[in-house]
């Protein structure tokens, strides 16, 4: 496909999609955003600042209303959508999200009302712990419904689902090659980096570590917000006592805010009953979170590398050199 091509498809794109897609502010800043114009679809080897998870899993969600007795789940109601242009870093964090909510229908229902399409333009900044280039074979451990292979004359397409295969077939495109999910884990078996991160964190305690980036961290959650794979939430009611109407909703949640892990029941000496208090204890918990307990439950690393963590954060915690520092302690206790 050519470069014509592509913005014949682009425009094709438009006529029954919302297209969310790269493009530039006025300010130069690269974000998500309605596509209005094909002109202004960015496809740069660099990352938009906000992540694809606003739009699959939204801030803020109604779940269900009730009246009385009588209660009626609030599913999604969203047109058809188009993902166009995902790096190979957010098409990572969004196989990790179908995996974690692949029983949730509030996000199945938005999941189902959207095509992905994918691009092998990857960041070229050098400052990213899992840095990923783009190689034909790890197509099949990603989930998309079309891909766009950059070349130096054009874009090599490649499907990932028959509703990729029916766009483009609608479309009038038949050069394409099509690939089968074969799940997340590649041949070669579990990502070495991710088990010697996940071993060095288990099994190599280094306190030092976090009470330095707790001296540092202001707790204002910003990396949880930027990371494409931060998912957590918290559930809250509404309600009207006088009509017997209310709902129930769920949003966006950080464990660096005092209410995560506050539970009833009083502590001894302490006002509320909290799991984790200190800015040590909770920045431990989120790398661990990401390092330790998602390898464990999905087998793939919790972090895909797109350094938004870092960009965001106001104490400039460089989540790359946390990584290296737990690695270099692990070797150092083992050379002892």
């Amino acid at each position: 496909m050519n470069k014509s091509k592509l913005n014949q498809f682009i425009i094709y794109l438009l006529e029954n999609n919302f297209v969310i897609a790269p493009q530039y502010d006025s300010e130069g800043f690269l974000h998500l955003n309605k596509l209005e114009n094909p002109k202004d679809f960015a496809l740069v080897s660099k990352l938009p600042l906000d992540s694809w998870k606003w739009h699959m899993l939204p801030p803020d969600q109604k779940m269900f209303e009730y009246k009385g007795n009588k209660m009626q789940e609030v599913l999604p109601q969203i047109k058809s959508q188009v993902f166009l242009g995902v790096s190979i870093l957010d098409l990572q964090a969004l196989t990790l999200l179908n995996q974690v909510f692949e029983k949730d229908p509030y996000y199945q229902k938005i999941k189902k009302k959207t095509i992905i399409i994918g691009t092998s333009s990857v960041p070229e900044e050098n400052f990213y712990q899992f840095f990923e280039k783009f190689e034909e074979h790890k197509l099949e451990h990603l989930q998309f419904d079309v891909f766009l292979a950059v070349q130096k004359t054009g874009y090599k397409i490649f499907t990932g689902s028959e509703d990729g295969q029916r766009l483009l077939d609608k479309f009038g495109h038949k050069d394409y090659q099509h690939i089968e999910y074969a799940g997340p884990i590649r041949e070669e078996g579990l990502d070495a980096q991710m088990v010697a991160i996940k071993d060095a964190m288990q099994n190599n305690h280094q306190q030092k570590i976090w009470d330095d980036l707790g001296a540092r961290c202001i707790q204002c959650g910003k990396c949880t917000i930027a990371c494409p794979v931060c998912f957590c939430f918290r559930i809250y009611d509404q309600s009207d006592l006088v009509k017997g109407t209310g709902r129930r909703s769920r949003c966006w949640d950080s464990c660096f805010y005092n209410e995560f892990t506050q539970v009833a029941g009083p502590a001894p000496k302490e006002p509320k009953h909290r799991f984790i208090n200190t800015a040590a204890e909770r920045i431990y918990f989120w790398y661990e979170h990401h390092f330790v307990r998602t390898p464990q439950s999905f087998s793939i690393p919790g972090c895909v590398g797109c350094g938004r963590c870092t960009q965001v954060c106001p104490a400039n915690i460089d989540i790359k050199q946390t990584i290296q520092d737990i690695l270099k302690n692990k070797k150092t206790k083992n050379a002892q």
